[in-house]
């Protein structure tokens, strides 16, 4: 074989070694692209960790880290072109008892102190417009009483009998607010009253005040026979635009949710949890069931 051959002969396993690699690099781009679309606008999976939503959600074993509670715990479906066509209008916002998935909010005592903002799964309280508090743990919304047995009734959880919002006024004006505050990791961190003890009462200009309870304090609705000067409950209407979210896991230290940052933007809601499709069976019973809101919330007036 030639010279000219031999070197026209490698151009040419050259050019097909290329043509080869592009041809599989393309392969791998397309396959990428599709489950881009298919992540973003038509479904996904999440796995639940920790405990913030038992009973309802299985998120592993106590003290479990990340990965064996993604193993162990409840995986739950999220149609994604539900929350594109939320956000585009089409099609109607999300409803009490809905679970969702959704970005920790800046504002929260776990993005302050571990400086991350992880997803995380909360139920929908209260909607737009809807008048919220909390008596002795009981929530309130606009007036009702929620039936929380779907929560209590298998004794696994015992719900803290917190009071909130608590707050104290002089001549109309909100001036202070009960709260305690702990320090963790240097941060000042809120706990609610518990239900007729009333803790130090902060000016609603102390920095953190404002940093976890601006949205509440700017929304709060007074009753005409409001005491002067001493601590009373009263209620807050949850701001346009934003939902006010809890943990099924209301015992001490059980969520950390709307209690310790306020409502949240209907635009970090990443999806709605539809359905439990993982594992299959769990304690010798089926485990896969639809996600819809307990029928405590049809009651609630609006």
């Amino acid at each position: 074989m030639t010279e000219k051959a031999l070197s026209s002969q490698t151009a040419q396993s050259q050019e097909n070694v290329a043509k080869h690699f592009w041809q599989e690099v393309r392969g791998y781009l397309e396959a990428l692209a599709i489950a881009f679309i298919i992540v973003t606008f038509g479904f996904n999976t999440v796995g639940v960790v920790g405990s913030s939503m038992r009973p309802s959600l299985d998120g592993g074993p106590e003290g479990a880290n990340v990965f064996q509670s993604l193993l162990s715990g409840d995986r739950v479906f999220i149609p994604k072109y539900e929350t594109w066509l939320r956000r585009a209008g089409i099609m109607g916002g999300y409803k009490r008892g809905d679970i969702v998935v959704l970005r920790e909010p800046t504002n929260s005592p776990n993005a302050l102190t571990e400086r991350y903002r992880p997803f995380f799964i909360k139920r929908v309280i209260g909607l737009p417009g809807d008048r919220i508090k909390l008596e002795a743990g009981q929530v309130y919304v606009n007036g009702h009483a929620l039936d929380q047995s779907f929560i209590d009734s298998s004794g696994e959880i015992s719900i803290e009998p917190q009071d909130f919002p608590v707050v104290t006024q002089q001549n109309g004006k909100v001036v202070g607010m009960s709260l305690i505050f702990q320090d963790y990791k240097g941060f000042n961190i809120p706990t609610l009253p518990l239900h007729d003890f009333n803790p130090t009462t902060f000016s609603v200009n102390d920095k953190d005040v404002q940093y976890y309870y601006g949205k509440v304090l700017s929304r709060l609705e007074l009753p005409a026979n409001a005491p002067e000067n001493e601590p009373f409950l009263t209620e807050f209407v949850v701001p346009e635009g934003h939902y006010f979210i809890m943990g099924d896991n209301r015992s001490p230290n059980g969520s950390e949710d709307s209690r310790y940052f306020g409502p949240v933007p209907m635009m970090t809601i990443a999806g709605r949890a539809s359905a439990v499709i993982w594992p299959p069976r769990r304690d010798r019973e089926w485990n896969w069931r639809l996600l819809t809101p307990p029928s405590a919330f049809e009651d609630i007036p609006e």
